[in-house]
């Protein structure tokens, strides 16, 4: 059972000079919970201060679903986390899923039409440890509106890319010291761009479509029969042209070594799509996405044999 130090709080109205006392929770063991919403500060009588911010970027390489920008000894952590909930005193509350049986002893003497369960993660050097469940009559915060490129970022997930098919030429008499021209079969699909559906989040929130443009084709080449053997790579600056004994290929690899020290006597060849993010609001208005990254991977390996030149005397 938390002390009693635990037990009072006060919440200050930024801007407009007001001071409410704070109803205990309905829990007989559980913490109190200040709600700590838009412009309000919340500080519990152990000197902790939670202070909401405004609401935090999203890097197109991290999860979590992190908004708005809290303070806890002395830090700055997310008010909300999307896999944990709102933050409130070091820990965060998320609405149980399923809610526990009525049976089960975390209600206590309260009932589902009392309030709800929530699952609490408290914050642990650079992490969370879990804190079991809780009752609550009601909870710590909503789930804050989600920005224009939270939004995007949700929208980027969205986007199905296409399994990419891969060619070469020659495709099974290459020879070291001359190019092998390479490309993906051409689909709109695979290559794009591609653009995810309108997506709206929040009532009154923005409606967000992103959209995936081909940046550049990560091509890796094995580079010995040993499995530990070092990979080569090499880019491209798209999926490549399809082959034309007339034309210019726009991607194309030299091989230096035969194939035939090579499990089945050929290089193993697969891709990787780096991919540009742009998003807009369905009003065109253009959405911040630096930072996004967003990387795709193709299923396929393409073997090709590559043999020495054979020289007549």
């Amino acid at each position: 059972m938390l002390n009693s130090s635990w037990r009072t709080a006060i919440c200050v109205m930024v801007g407009a000079g007001l001071t409410f006392a704070v109803v205990p929770s309905a829990s007989a063991d559980g913490p109190v919970i200040t709600p700590c919403a838009e412009r309000t500060i919340c500080t519990s009588d152990h000197q902790t201060t939670t202070v909401p911010g405004t609401p935090g970027s999203t890097s197109g390489g991290s999860g979590g679903g992190g908004s708005a920008a809290c303070t806890w000894q002395g830090r700055e952590v997310p008010c909300w986390i999307d896999n944990r909930g709102a933050f409130s005193a070091g820990c965060y509350y998320i609405e149980a899923s399923p809610q526990p049986l009525a049976t089960e002893t975390v209600w206590g003497t309260h009932t589902s039409k009392d309030g709800k369960i929530y699952d609490k993660s408290c914050i642990l050097d650079d992490g969370f440890v879990p804190a079991g469940q809780v009752f609550l009559a009601q909870p710590v915060a909503a789930r804050p509106p989600k920005s224009p490129r939270e939004v995007a970022r949700d929208a980027l997930t969205t986007i199905t890319v296409g399994e990419p098919v891969l060619h070469a030429a020659p495709a099974d008499n290459a020879v070291v010291g001359s190019p092998v021209w390479l490309w993906i079969e051409p689909d709109k699909n695979v290559t794009g761009p591609l653009s995810s559906p309108p997506l709206h989040e929040d009532d009154g929130g923005p409606t967000v479509i992103t959209t995936i443009t081909l940046k550049q084709v990560h091509w890796t080449v094995d580079d010995g029969p040993n499995p530990n053997a070092p990979f080569q790579e090499f880019i491209c600056q798209d999926g490549g042209t399809v082959f034309s004994r007339t034309g210019t290929p726009t991607c194309s690899h030299l091989f230096t070594q035969s194939s035939a020290r090579m499990k089945d006597k050929a290089y193993s060849l697969s891709v990787r799509f780096e991919w540009q993010v742009t998003a807009r609001t369905i009003d065109n208005v253009p959405i911040d996405t630096t930072g996004f990254r967003w990387t795709t991977t193709g299923s396929q390996v393409l073997r090709v044999p590559v043999n020495e030149v054979q020289v007549l005397n």
